[in-house]
C-alpha cells in the first residue's frame, strides 16, 4: 500500500456531501480492502488516521451520520484474516486521538463508536460466533493484543480515556440485544454470553478506579444481559447476583 494512502481519492471522497460520491467511494475502498494482501498493522493504522480525519472534515450531522454509517460497513465486508487487525486499527487509533477531538465534533465520533460496537456484534454473528473468533475480539477489546494495551475496555491502562470506557459500557448492552434479539429465540448458545460479556466482567474486576467498576457492574446488572442467557446460565446467574449481596467484599478503594 502507498504510504500516504490516508490522502488517496477514496479516502477523502468518502466527507463529500454528494451522496453518489459518497457511495462510489466506499465501494472503492471496501474492492480495496476486500481485493488486496492481509495488510499489515502499520498499513491499517495509516488509512484508519485518513478515515479519522475524514469525518473530521465533514461539515455538518447529515453527512457525518451517513459517513460513520458507511465506516462500519466496511467491517462487515472484510475477509475473516482482516477483521481483528482492522478493528485492532480503529480502536487504537480512536483511543490515541480521542482526548484531542474538540466538544463540537465529539458527537459524530461517539456516534462511531457505536456502530462499530454494533458492527462488531453483527460480524461474529455473521461468522456464527465461531468462538476462536470471539476469543480474539475479547482480546481486541481488552487490550491484550497491543503491548500498550490500547483496548477500549482494558482494565488498568491509563491511555485509555474513561470517556471511551464508558460510552463502550453505556451502549454495550444495547447492541448486543439488538443483534441477539434477531436470533430465532433472542438467546445465545450456552457459554457465549460468558464470552462476550467477559470484557465487561474484567473491567468490574480490575477496572483503575471506584466509578469505572462501578459503571461496569450497572452494565452486568442489566436485566437483558439475563434474558439473552441461556435458560440454565439464566439461573446460575440470578443465583450468583443473590449471593453477592449476601457477601462483603472489604472495603472499597
Amino acid at each position: 500500500m502507498a504510504p500516504d494512502i490516508q490522502e488517496s481519492p477514496f479516502v477523502k471522497q468518502l466527507a463529500s456531501s454528494d451522496r453518489p460520491t459518497r457511495e462510489k467511494a466506499l465501494e472503492s475502498l471496501r474492492i480495496y480492502l476486500s481485493s488486496q494482501r492481509q495488510l499489515t498493522n502499520i498499513e491499517l493504522l495509516k488509512l484508519w488516521r485518513g478515515l479519522f480525519f475524514c469525518l473530521w472534515h465533514t461539515p455538518s450531522p447529515l453527512p457525518s451520520q451517513s459517513l460513520c454509517n458507511s465506516l462500519s460497513s466496511l467491517l462487515l465486508s472484510l475477509p475473516a484474516n482482516q477483521f481483528i487487525p482492522f478493528l485492532r486499527a480503529f480502536w487504537n487509533t480512536i483511543i490515541s486521538n480521542y482526548t484531542s477531538i474538540p466538544s463540537l465534533r465529539l458527537d459524530k465520533y461517539l456516534l462511531l463508536i457505536r456502530y462499530y460496537v454494533r458492527s462488531s456484534f453483527q460480524y461474529l454473528k455473521s461468522q456464527r460466533w465461531d468462538s476462536e473468533l470471539v476469543e480474539e475480539w475479547t482480546a481486541v477489546m481488552e487490550g491484550e493484543e497491543e503491548e500498550d494495551g490500547l483496548g477500549p475496555l482494558s482494565p488498568g491502562n491509563r491511555k485509555v480515556p474513561d470517556g471511551v470506557r464508558y460510552h463502550v459500557l453505556d451502549l454495550w448492552v444495547d447492541e448486543l440485544e439488538g443483534v441477539v434479539g434477531a436470533e430465532e429465540d433472542g438467546m445465545l448458545k450456552e457459554g457465549l454470553d460468558e464470552m462476550l460479556m467477559e470484557p465487561v466482567k474484567r473491567l468490574e474486576r480490575e477496572g483503575g478506579s471506584k466509578i469505572v467498576r462501578s459503571r461496569a457492574r450497572e452494565v452486568l446488572e442489566d436485566e437483558r444481559v439475563r434474558e439473552i442467557a441461556p435458560d440454565e446460565e439464566r439461573k446460575e446467574m440470578e443465583n450468583g447476583r443473590r449471593d453477592d449481596d449476601e457477601e462483603w467484599g472489604g472495603f472499597e478503594k
